[in-house]
C-alpha cells in the first residue's frame, strides 16, 4: 500500500476587516490530500513544530529540514522517499506522484 507523508505547517489565518482570510493554496492542497485518501492512499500529515518525534521517524525529512529549515515545506514523501518539496502539488500532480494518473497509457498501434 502506498503511503504519503506530508510535513507541513498550518498557516495562521490573516484577520482583516472582513474577517479571517485563509491561505487558499494551503486549503486547496488539503482538499487534494483528502481526495487522495478517498482513492485508497494512506495520507499522514505531520507538523514539525507540533510533532518533532514524528519527523525523526523519517531520515529523508530530518536531513532536508536540518539543511533547509522550513523553506522546504510542504515536504511530500511517497513511501518514505521525497517526491515534492517547497510547493503545494495539485491534485493531478499528487495522483502522478502515487501512480494514480488519469491518463491512459498509449496503446500499441494495430498491425
Amino acid at each position: 500500500m502506498t503511503t504519503v507523508t506530508v510535513f507541513r505547517r498550518v498557516p495562521s489565518p490573516i484577520i482583516g476587516v472582513c474577517g479571517a482570510v485563509l491561505d487558499r493554496a494551503f486549503e486547496a492542497f488539503e482538499e487534494s490530500l483528502d481526495w487522495l485518501e478517498t482513492t485508497g492512499i494512506l495520507v499522514e500529515r505531520v507538523d514539525p513544530d507540533v510533532q518533532p518525534d514524528e519527523v525523526s521517524r523519517f531520515s529523508a525529512a530530518t536531513e532536508r529540514l536540518a539543511g533547509e529549515g522550513s523553506r522546504c515545506l510542504p515536504l511530500v514523501l511517497v513511501d518514505d522517499v521525497i517526491a515534492s518539496s517547497a510547493v503545494h502539488p495539485t491534485r493531478s500532480q499528487l495522483a502522478r506522484l502515487v501512480g494514480r494518473s488519469r491518463r491512459q497509457p498509449d496503446l500499441p498501434a494495430a498491425k
